[in-house]
């Protein structure tokens, strides 16, 4: 089983391995994104227009519910339920991240998704990441996800730098690896796959690329 949620709600979504079917699998790799699973019954979840680094503010829950994108629209991943935080210590970051609607608290979680026509959540990365301009908005993780079965792929993150769409590999054979991904990811309209030394991760758990640092790296030249 695999719980998808943050240190603020968890969980938001599962998913039991044997409930993924091919065509999802196929899906994923051709940029669909990670699929999450079905939302928690104990949480309220709504996607809205990813909006990321802008204060949001409803009338009432009517104007909240029109806001919010039908299945198959990507935006930002909001939830709301008793376990979900409602305040940060002094109210700290309460006004990035918490939206109140009526009586409700709703978390703004800075991932991007959407519901599908199951009510399934899939994942595309992190709002303040997405890469826009050519190609349209790309999220790194639907990019990230497609590249993951290449063989011999050991990470990859995907960044724009200077208005260029790369996606930076660490691979044990990286020049086939470099030229299977931009073959098969055509579709994310890649400037350049870049093999790199180490892609920066979050020190807390080695495990979220650092995208910020990424970009700032001198090997994508």
């Amino acid at each position: 089983m695999a719980v998808y949620g943050s240190t603020e709600a968890e969980p938001i979504a599962t998913l039991d391995r044997n409930a993924i079917t091919r065509a999802d699998r196929l899906a994923m790799h051709a940029g669909a994104g990670v699929l999450a699973g079905v939302p928690s019954p104990s949480v309220a979840l709504r996607i809205l227009p990813d909006r990321w680094g802008h204060h949001l503010d409803f009338g009432d829950s009517a104007a909240f519910e029109r806001y919010a994108l039908a299945p198959g629209c990507p935006g930002e991943i909001v939830v709301s339920g008793d376990h979900v935080l409602r305040g940060y210590l002094g109210g700290i970051g309460d006004k990035e991240t918490k939206v109140q609607v009526g009586g409700a608290i709703w978390h703004r979680t800075g991932d991007a998704g959407y519901l599908d026509a199951h009510g399934r959540l899939w994942l595309l990365g992190r709002c303040g990441a997405r890469v826009e301009g050519r190609g349209g908005v790309t999220y790194p993780l639907a990019v990230e996800c497609a590249a993951s079965g290449v063989p011999g792929l050991r990470r990859s993150a995907f960044v724009q730098r200077s208005g260029r769409r790369l996606l930076a590999i660490e691979a044990a054979e990286p020049e086939r690896v470099r030229a299977q991904l931009k073959s098969e990811l055509a579709w994310a309209a890649l400037t350049d796959v870049l093999p790199i030394h180490k892609i920066p991760v979050d020190d807390r758990h080695n495990a979220k690329v650092d995208y910020t640092a990424l970009a700032r790296l001198p090997d994508l030249y």
